[in-house]
């Protein structure tokens, strides 16, 4: 009779923990942040995957730990509650902000994360160009404006909370969809359509800064630049970025718009394999200052200590950055 009773209290618990939860609008913080669907052992099962800064309803319940399969092992990851689409799905607790897109900026520029509102707590970690994170309000410390952000990692596969410049963000209201429709432009086959989707963008209530790299990302859209086009190469090269530590962004194809999939760092022995036959103009941090560029794009292979650590994944590095080109 007690042991019946326990469970009747407990599911009314549950079920009342359950009313009380609530769906709140949330933001995708992962470049192609996966959905997850909840199998009848209780792990979880790959869905589907959706941009950052795509906004999604999420339980505002506790998250609960779930396995879920990575490569050819399986962890152990906390889960919440998810609708998209009018679908339910689950999703991994630190992948999401709670936020509108409303709540949106963007980086204009390569930040420094900071560990909270003082320009001497910074931290080693730089928060890329063109990132979507959550930010709130500002706060002036020593003359310096802060606002705290929530971002995701997608090189250390981490979500970070803390504090970046003011001036290092955007400030037009519509700058996150500005780059979104860039992003669109980019995958589009017709001429006709990238002109008319980047007209789009230029409609749209934008910072100066968003304006300036539309204007870069015109050209590269619209010129003839194929990421496909390449030749093989064979050129090894020690990385020399002036200062021990320095290092540059790996990508998964040819752009800066692309996915951040690692770093090369300052003394790196590496190979390249192929280079893009082409150039494309880009936005980049040379010598500790932002320039606009013109370079080939070249492809490096992967490292792996004897340890197995990867040192460095595969994948595409700007020749200009990286000191191949001058």
């Amino acid at each position: 009779m007690k042991k019946t009773l326990a469970l009747i209290l407990a599911s009314a618990a549950f079920i009342v923990a359950q009313a009380a939860a609530e769906m709140k609008p949330a933001i995708m913080l992962q470049q192609e942040g996966s959905l997850w669907t909840q199998a009848s052992s209780g792990e979880m099962k790959w869905a589907k995957n959706i941009p950052a800064g795509t906004q999604l309803s999420v339980s505002d319940e506790e998250p609960f730990a779930a396995k879920r399969p990575s490569g050819n092992k399986t962890v152990e990851s906390d889960f919440c509650r998810a609708e998209y689409e009018g679908k339910a799905y689950t999703v991994m607790a630190d992948r999401i902000a709670f936020g509108t897109t409303d709540d949106i900026k963007v980086t204009v520029q390569d930040a420094v994360h900071y560990a909270s509102a003082n320009i001497l707590d910074y931290t080693s970690t730089i928060v890329p160009q063109k990132k979507a994170l959550i930010a709130g309000a500002p706060v002036q410390k020593d003359g310096i404006s802060f606002v705290p952000v929530i971002w995701f990692d997608d090189v250390n596969y981490v979500k970070r909370t803390g504090w970046i410049r003011q001036d290092k963000i955007s400030s037009g209201a519509d700058d996150w969809a500005a780059i979104e429709l860039l992003a669109k432009a980019r995958l589009a086959k017709d001429k006709k359509v990238k002109n008319a989707v980047i007209a789009d963008a230029r409609t749209l209530s934008i910072s100066d800064s968003i304006e300036r790299l539309i204007t870069i990302e015109e050209y590269n859209i619209l010129k003839d630049f194929s990421p496909d086009d390449t030749a093989a190469q064979d050129i090894s090269f020690t990385a020399d970025f002036g200062t021990p530590g320095a290092y540059i962004h790996i990508y998964n194809v040819p752009s800066t718009q692309g996915t951040v999939v690692g770093r090369l760092f300052h003394g790196a022995e590496a190979h390249c394999s192929k280079k893009t036959n082409g150039t494309s103009t880009e936005s980049v941090n040379i010598a500790g200052e932002r320039q606009t560029a013109t370079s080939s794009w070249y492809y490096i292979e992967g490292k792996v200590a004897e340890d197995g650590t990867v040192l460095w994944p595969s994948g595409w590095i700007f020749g200009i950055v990286a000191g191949i080109e001058q």
